[in-house]
């Protein structure tokens, strides 16, 4: 899978398969989804106990909240890549027109329009086997799990106009507010909680990596309310519990030094999260599939090491780290996905999905993310599983030509 920003980077990319039996998939989104304008940005939202406020501060003119053109200039911006695609078709997979769309502001019938002018786009130029795909942030796609989300932004937001609004807010802190400050403020009241797949994809799935789990304050109730919501899904052991409980049992997240039996332990809780939030998104998922049309869904997983280094009690992560430590626990989610892809490959038709790109620096979140390229085990583990889920592709696991895109389980960078 690619992100592309140009009509030649993507044909160099497709050049990388031409002659092979691999497809690459692509993002648009890079391309079309655009940031939205301040004007339609929303400047209310409910907090958690469902009470309307008000913002003390104006949208930032980039945030995380994204929009379409118009359908003339969405045929004229997807043309020339759309051409590309027609030179390369036997090694095009999927199309995707947005990432994580509802968390991002984008409604379901915006989805719905922009799908059908890209299918009419790919159909009339013969590539009607191209499929469209739609992949949402954790379970976005469930209104219920959405509102949750939502309200939880809300509380974050509402947290900030509270200690402003007393006037005791420091001058640089107001600066930052207003010109730095974390995307979650301005996308409160501004996520799609509808819910619902839209129609027009073939394709559908979800990302839920563990460092949005661990770090991603929206997710503070998660699990709690997975316990709630899906009591067979292997949650119970979280009910009424915060993420910010969660965190004092994990010795990476506090001054704990490492101790015997201090990894097993860490790795049994870990466990214990990727099978509930999987588990219950998976189930969720399923439930809200729309009956009577056929549709794949793909399943996503973190190999970076973001979710896993080591923390101060607060959550920022500490200057020093033990490199080799770190990289087992990447590996050890690695694994976690390898098993329940295995165990769920009927459900995941269209595959397993890892992020292979190299260390690389998020703005989005001022954070160094170490990637799976510098963590030999882990792209070890990722190649040799590719190889053996695409049987008669070869089976040498670094050869990264046959790796990127093999069969069942496929590799993004």
């Amino acid at each position: 899978m690619v992100n592309v920003h140009s009509p030649d980077e993507l044909a160099a990319n497709l050049r990388m398969a031409k002659g092979t039996p691999f497809k690459v998939n692509v993002d648009f989104g890079p391309v079309i989804a655009r940031p939205s304008d301040k004007s339609i940005i929303k400047t209310t939202y409910r907090d958690l106990a469902g009470v309307l406020r008000t913002k003390a501060f104006a949208p930032l003119s980039q945030t995380k909240l994204r929009q379409f053109p118009v359908n003339d200039q969405l045929k004229t911006l997807l043309a020339p890549y759309f051409d590309v695609l027609k030179r390369y078709a036997p090694n095009v997979g999927i199309v995707f027109l947005a990432d994580e769309p509802y968390l991002n502001g984008i409604p379901k019938s915006e989805m719905e329009r922009v799908g059908v002018v890209a299918r009419h786009e790919l159909d009339v130029r013969g590539l009607k086997s191209v499929k469209l795909g739609v992949i949402f942030a954790s379970g976005m796609f469930d209104s219920d799990f959405a509102t949750m989300i939502d309200r939880q932004a809300g509380e974050y937001a509402k947290r900030i106009d509270d200690y402003y609004r007393t006037g005791q807010a420091p001058a640089q802190w107001v600066e930052t507010m207003r010109t730095s400050r974390l995307s979650t403020y301005d996308s409160a009241g501004n996520m799609y909680t509808g819910g619902g797949i839209p129609k027009g994809f073939d394709v559908v799935g979800f990302d839920f990596y563990l460092s949005t789990m661990l770090l991603d304050g929206l997710h503070q109730d998660t699990l709690s309310w997975f316990a709630a919501h899906y009591p067979g899904a292997g949650c119970d052991r979280f009910a009424n519990q915060t993420m910010t409980q969660i965190h004092s049992k994990l010795s990476f997240f506090d001054h704990r030094s490492m101790q015997p039996g201090t990894q097993d332990a860490d790795r049994a809780l870990l466990d214990a999260i990727y099978e509930c939030r999987m588990q219950a998104t998976t189930t969720m998922l399923q439930r809200d599939l729309p009956q009577g049309r056929p549709l794949q869904l793909l399943m996503i997983s973190e190999s970076s090491n973001n979710g896993v280094l080591e923390f101060y009690s607060d959550g920022s992560p500490k200057q020093k780290q033990p490199s080799l430590l770190v990289e087992a626990r990447v590996l050890d989610e690695v694994h976690r996905a390898e098993k329940f892809f295995t165990a769920h490959r009927s459900s995941y038709t269209a595959g397993l999905m890892f992020f292979t790109y190299q260390n690389t620096y998020d703005k989005t979140i001022s954070l160094n993310i170490g990637g799976a390229s510098g963590m030999p085990s882990v792209m070890r583990s990722i190649f040799d599983f590719s190889a053996a889920a695409a049987p008669g592709h070869g089976s040498n696991p670094s050869d990264q030509t046959k790796g990127r895109n093999a069969g069942s389980a496929g590799i993004a960078y």
